[in-house]
């Protein structure tokens, strides 16, 4: 029941994050062209790249350790860390920004949006701190608030600069700033009050570090993961078919990677408060209901993704970028569902354990994996190519990541439910097959309500997930809710 009520509670996030998404895709590869779309894609990779090496390990440890600080009544401790731990992440991300204003000397497009990455990078981080903070305490209400109205704010207002101005693919950035900067004056000033009567010292600065940097570490193999492919896609094939392919990637994996990270949200913390109370195998049985969950709504998700590619393509992408746009989001929905389970599921695992530093040398193994295979098959294959590399390479981070963590968590895969899911969501496709080729819109929203509905009439019958369990517990909270 605690579960179902932060599933609901995180909703609102989800739901902006996926009109931000959705809504960018739309617009932006409208507005931009394809070659100024692929120019922000890459940069977006950037900014990210630049944000986990520098500032990712304070705000995972902000994460990790504050339900910690909670118990033992030292939350001003941990805020002062924090906060001493970011201020010194900011110089390093300043001499990552210098260096990379370095390299693009000779790429005018690309340092033109560089000052706006410089000023966004670090208000992201503190908001960013201060939500982790929100989450681990289960201060659900604030979260939701600041997340949804940054991601919405950061769309409509860079939607507007992008319609209105000649800024180009500097404008989704610039959108972020002005969406990000109420919050980031708000939460700082929070942060800081609750720092105000705390203390730190080297050892607890360490300990918050070598948490943290080998998270940070992982994280940014596993973006090489999903965005070193851009970068060999801009060598071998040029700026426009990154357009193409970031405007698939980004209807497809986005949408999946959403409702895992819905759902990894609202469970992560109760898992990490089983495990603080019981250990593994605690831990381990209050992951059943994460990925059965997972499971029950990333699978038909995908299935739902690869089965719409045509309407959806046609509805959301603009027409410069659509056809290699469409051709790749089968693929790359389900190579969304597995990177969900490898970040939401299987690597909390080592978080939760605190081996993140094993963590992050398992995760150079898909890493290298993907890099290899990009080269291997974008020359011959174009963009299936690389979306073949990044299914194979997520395919390979799953095995590695579970067969490594059963020693520490034996984190359980319901293969019975599995099966009924992948049946209640194969039900979907000769149904949604029937439905006539209208075309965008029409066509995208008949067979995704037809399909929604298959699907979970099928899941209903078949129990698949505790499909039943999930209905019964929603409606006897609904009941108890009205009365």
């Amino acid at each position: 029941m605690k579960l179902l009520r932060h599933l609901a509670g995180y909703l609102p996030v989800n739901i902006a994050s996926g009109i931000a998404a959705f809504g960018g895709v739309y617009v932006y590869t409208r507005l931009l062209g394809p070659e100024d779309y692929g120019r922000y894609a890459l940069m977006f990779s950037v900014m990210s790249l630049v944000h986990m090496l520098s500032l990712t390990s304070a705000e995972a440890a902000a994460f990790r350790f504050a339900g910690e600080a909670r118990e033992q009544q030292k939350l001003p401790d941990h805020f002062r860390t924090t906060l001493s731990l970011t201020m010194r992440s900011l110089i390093l991300a300043a001499i990552l920004i210098g260096a990379l204003a370095i390299s693009l000397g000779r790429l005018p497009e690309y340092l033109k949006i560089l000052p706006w990455l410089a000023l966004l990078i670090p208000m992201n981080s503190l908001i960013q701190m201060a939500l982790e903070a929100h989450r681990a305490t289960e201060n659900v209400g604030r979260y939701v608030l600041i997340a949804s109205s940054k991601t919405l704010g950061g769309f409509v207002f860079g939607a507007l600069i992008a319609w209105q101005t000649g800024f180009g693919a500097a404008s989704p950035f610039i959108g972020m700033i002005l969406a990000g900067s109420i919050w980031v004056v708000t939460e700082t000033r929070w942060m800081v009050g609750q720092a105000r009567t705390g203390t730190t010292n080297a050892t607890r600065r360490r300990a918050y570090l070598f948490y943290g940097a080998p998270i940070a570490a992982a994280l940014v193999l596993d973006l090489i993961l999903s965005v070193a492919d851009r970068f060999l896609i801009a060598v071998f094939l040029g700026e426009a078919a990154v357009g193409e392919y970031a405007a698939g990637y980004g209807v497809a994996d986005k949408s999946v990677l959403l409702i895992c990270a819905w759902a990894a949200m609202a469970a992560m913390p109760l898992v990490m408060a089983a495990y603080e109370r019981g250990g593994a195998v605690a831990a381990a049985e209050e992951s059943r209901g994460l990925i059965r969950t997972l499971l029950l709504i990333g699978v038909p998700a995908a299935a739902g993704l690869a089965l719409v590619a045509t309407p959806l393509s046609e509805a959301l992408i603009g027409e410069a970028v659509r056809e290699g746009a469409r051709q790749i989001i089968p693929w790359i929905a389900f190579a969304g569902l597995l990177n969900g389970l490898t970040i939401h599921y299987y690597s909390e695992v080592f978080h939760l354990a605190h081996r993140t530093g094993e963590l992050a040398l398992l995760m150079l193994v898909p890493a290298v994996a993907n890099i290899a295979l990009n080269l291997i098959l974008i020359p011959p294959l174009g963009l299936l190519g690389a979306v073949l590399a990044t299914l194979l390479s997520y395919a390979i981070s799953i095995g590695v990541l579970a067969l490594a963590g059963r020693r520490l968590i034996a984190l359980p895969m319901p293969l019975a439910d599995l099966f009924k899911i992948c049946v209640a969501a194969a039900a979907m496709a000769p149904v949604i097959w029937l439905i006539p080729a209208w075309g965008s819109w029409p066509e995208l929203i008949v067979k995704v309500a037809v399909g929604a509905g298959v699907y979970g009439l099928m899941a209903f019958l078949l129990d698949a997930g505790g499909a039943r369990g999930f209905v019964s517990e929603r409606l006897t909270s609904r009941g108890h809710a009205s009365a």
